[in-house]
Order: C-alpha cells, then structure tokens, then sequence
C-alpha cells in the first residue's frame, strides 16, 4: 500500500481556506500514487496554539470568549457540508482521507467541539468519525471528552488501517483495542512537534509489530488571522514557529523509514511511503501482542464502542398509523422459504451465511439472524397456513451485513459459489447499499447489502455506479 502523510499549514480558524489546501494535497497524494492520505490531528480549522500562550486558563476571559467563539463558528459539521469538497476530491481521485477535524457536534446541544479523525473513503462517504478520548491538558478548556465510538480500523488494499489523535497514543488500552481490530498501520495525528514523535511513533511500531505513521502539523506567528485583534499579541511572536512538524514513519521492527529530524522544521511537505505487508508477517514471527504472544485466559478487555448521548428520550407507546388513519406494520418477524431439501438448505444457511438453526414453537425447522428468522418447509409440507403457491427457487432476499462487499466476495468463492453480480451500488429500503448477489443450493437469490452512508451532492458518482445514487 502507498500511503502519503501531509504535514500542513492550516489556515488558523479559517474552515473554507483549509479546506481548498486539503483538498490540493488530496490531488497531489492521488498523483503519487498513493491509497490513503492521511492530514494532522485537529487540522481543519486547525489546532488551538493560543491556550497555552494567552492565558487560555483565565476564567470567563473576555479575549478567551472571543476567540472560543470564532474557533466554534470555523469548526466543522459534517451534517452542514462542511466536508463537500473533501468527499468530492476522494471520490474524484478513487483515494482513502484520514484527516485531523475539530468537530462541532450537532447529536450534543451543537456547541461542544471534539477533537475528531475523520475517515472518508474512496467514494467519497464520510465511513468513521473517532472522537478523542481525553483532550490534553489545556486542550481540554476548548474540546469535550470523546468516546469509543470510532475505535475501528478499515481495510486498505491488503492491510488494516487504524488512527487515534496526539496523546491518546499514549493510552495501552486504545491501542490494544485497535491492534485486537487487525491494525496492520497505525496512524497518529499530531499538533505538530518533534518531541512527541521522536519516542512514541517507534514504540508502537516495534510494540504493535505494525507500521507506524506520525504525521504533524507546521504554524508560523504570521500564519494566525489578522482579523481577530485578542491574537495579535501572538501573531507578533518571535517565535520561530508555532507547530514545527514532527512528520516520519517507522517499520514493524521499530526502525525509521522516514526520521522526523530528516525533514526541515517548520515547512509543509508530504512523505510518500509504500508498506509492504510482508514485513508484518515477518516481526511478528516472534511476537503478536493480541494473538500467540497474549493471555486472554488472565487479561480481558471490553470495548464500548457505542456513540455516547447525554439523554435517551422515551416516547410514548401509541400505536403506529398510517397517514389515512389506519394500521401500520413495524417490521418483520420471519419468513417462510420453500425448499426441496431441508437438510441441505439449512446446513448452507449455517456454514454461507452464519446463521443459527432453531425450531420454531410450531416445531419447524427455522434458521435465525438478528431478531427475524427463516422457516423451512417443502412443497408438500401442510403444516400450518401456507402460500397458495409454494415454489422452491422463488424467493429474492436481501439480508444486510457490516461485512463489506468485497469481503463477502472473497467468502463466498472459498464456498465455490457463483458471484451473480455485484459488488454493486443501488438503492435500498434506507438508502444507498453495495451488494453482492449469488444463490442458494435451491436457487434462490440471495443479496448481501453494506448499507451506505449519503455522499454529499457534489461529489460524483464512481466509475461503474448508478449516478442517480444520493
């Protein structure tokens, strides 16, 4: 996998320009060739310089309100469109975005911010929003504590791709979590320093037995806007730089592929690096901290990876109805599927699809899934209240599933089973799906559907898709 990790120049507390220079280095990782580009942590509208050098901690400060509140009128919402031209730029060039955001979050009251790495795929879908756990020390007069959430890695090319944010690095337990998720590269995005790279970016390579990707951010005193008088004071600094970098990668074995202190401190660049997934395999020959080299016999860890929500509202219980005033139905129990063999249907629902054989309080065979079911019969079966044409071969299901396409591709064949079309792009019953269709030993057809998230309205369809798709 070709990765690029850019070491940007916000446009402080300017949302619409940092967002133009993300996307011009979003084409110019496409043009290196690169899968998966990957931005600083808290980058778009960029990192919070001025609490440690202005008095940050002062109670009720006047200049502190201020500039808080430019801060929370240039953070991002997704919901808004703030990503638009983001998503579109990563479906345009078929590239995966990790990138650093300050959040303002809408399913919060809308005026919290947290420090949030976003992920959007190569079509353009914003796919996993991890919130910083616990903001750093004076971080945490600006931006709220995150949840577990967003601690999932994705599947880029051969490897698996996982980001936490600066200090949450630190924390054994928010790497386990990611390594026990299949993490082949780590991604930490930083403020921009070189002394939090140096030791940590090696120590979790060389712990995780994984590649190991820093990437920080560069700020300059005249970089801050000149519009917002409370940070004059600071854009006169005589400091050099505000953000120096920090930017480098190192290898499964905890070597340096690219040195921090190799690059020139202070200057936006952009490392391309090519991870050959071998060298995974390879260290970790002699030691895999979540597999041989773990006791999940004495040690156990529970994740919860749940949105967090201050109020769980509970409406009340009257019955749906429809907007003529009648009845409605809520959802589906079961159905029933005609088959010639039972037996042989029921053993490829279990072995294919996962799915767990039961009876039915009528003592009939049924194969279950979630909360619904399927129930088997024949042609010649009279139990109960049936179809008045029962046909083997008929049916057309769509059963969802978090696994993706593609990956059902690769389980399916293992099965010697006939990929009828797919992966596919289409509509569903919620929205967007990708699936795959093949059929079962009776001739059914059977799609497995990803629901997907909206992309925003600009950004193209990709090649191959339906482009009627929101």
């Amino acid at each position: 996998m070709r990765l690029a990790a850019i070491q940007l120049r916000s446009a402080l507390l300017d949302r619409d320009e940092t967002s133009k220079r993300i996307v011009e280095h979003i084409h110019a990782a496409a043009d290196a060739g690169a899968e998966l580009v990957a931005f600083p942590e808290a980058c778009l509208p960029g990192y919070p310089v001025w609490l440690a050098r202005t008095g940050g901690a002062e109670f009720d400060a006047p200049r502190q309100k201020a500039v808080h509140a430019r801060y929370v009128d240039e953070s991002v919402m997704p919901d808004h469109g703030h990503l638009e031209s983001i998503c579109a730029a990563a479906a345009i060039r078929g590239i995966e975005v990790v990138v650093g955001v300050v959040e303002r979050a809408v399913d919060r009251g809308g005026h919290t911010l947290y420090c949030s790495a976003l992920w959007i795929d190569a079509e353009g879908h914003l796919v996993n929003n991890h919130r910083k756990l616990v903001p750093t020390y004076e971080e945490r007069l600006c931006w709220g504590n995150g949840d577990g959430a967003g601690l999932r890695t994705r599947q880029v090319g051969e490897l698996r791709v996982g980001v936490l944010n600066c200090w949450e690095n630190w924390m054994p337990l928010a790497r386990t979590a990611l390594q026990s998720d299949g993490m082949d590269v780590h991604i930490l995005l930083w403020p921009g320093a070189k002394s939090l790279t140096r030791d940590l970016t090696r120590v979790v390579a060389r712990e995780g037995r994984c590649f190991a990707v820093s990437v920080g951010g560069v700020l300059a005193p005249a970089d801050l806007p000149k519009d917002l008088p409370e940070l004059d004071e600071l854009r006169h600094s005589d400091e050099p730089y505000l953000l120096e970098g920090g930017s480098g990668v190192a290898g499964p074995d905890g070597a340096w592929i690219v040195d921090p202190d190799s690059l020139a401190s202070g200057e936006e660049t952009m490392i391309v690096v090519d991870l050959d997934p071998a060298r995974i395999r390879e260290e970790r020959q002699n030691f895999d901290p979540v597999g041989h080299y773990s006791r999940p016999d004495v040690f156990e860890l529970v994740v919860d990876r749940r949105r967090q929500a201050l109020t769980g509202f509970i409406d009340d219980a009257t019955p749906n109805v429809t907007r003529t005033g009648g009845p409605s139905v809520d959802g589906l129990d079961h159905l029933v599927l005609t088959v010639r063999d039972p037996d042989h249907a029921a053993r490829f629902y279990r072995a294919v699809l996962g799915m767990d054989e039961v009876r039915t309080g009528d003592d009939e065979r049924a194969l279950r899934f979630g909360g619904q079911q399927i129930v088997l019969r024949t042609e010649e079966d009279g139990a109960g209240v049936q179809g008045s044409r029962a046909t083997w071969g008929s049916a057309d299901l769509c059963l969802v599933s978090r696994t993706p396409a593609e990956h059902w591709v690769l389980h399916l064949k293992r099965y010697g089973l006939q990929i009828v079309q797919g992966p596919v792009d289409r509509h569903g019953a919620t929205g967007p799906i990708r699936s795959v269709h093949f059929r079962d030993p009776e001739g059914n057809l059977i799609e497995i559907a990803n629901p997907r998230p909206p992309r925003p309205h600009d950004a193209p369809a990709p090649p191959g898709t339906d482009p009627s798709l929101p």
